[in-house]
């Protein structure tokens, strides 16, 4: 356990928290990864909700096809 968070009471981020350091640029990456962190995990949360979507709709087309 890192005893500088516990001494001061602050969180230690590790790598990210010594982005900090660096100033704007330290920010603009730490932004940089959290917008790209939200597009990925909406990019994979809209490929679920397609493969979903597909699993339903060949289900219904084999319910269709073999009711004929």
């Amino acid at each position: 356990m890192d005893t500088t968070s516990v001494a001061t009471g602050a969180p230690d981020f590790g790598v990210f928290g010594q982005l900090g350091n660096y100033g704007p640029a330290g920010l603009a990456v730490l932004a940089l990864g959290y917008v790209a962190w939200i597009f990925i995990k909406r990019h994979l949360a809209e490929k679920d909700r397609l493969k979903e979507e597909l699993i339903k709709t060949a289900k219904k087309k084999t319910r269709t096809t073999k009711s004929k």
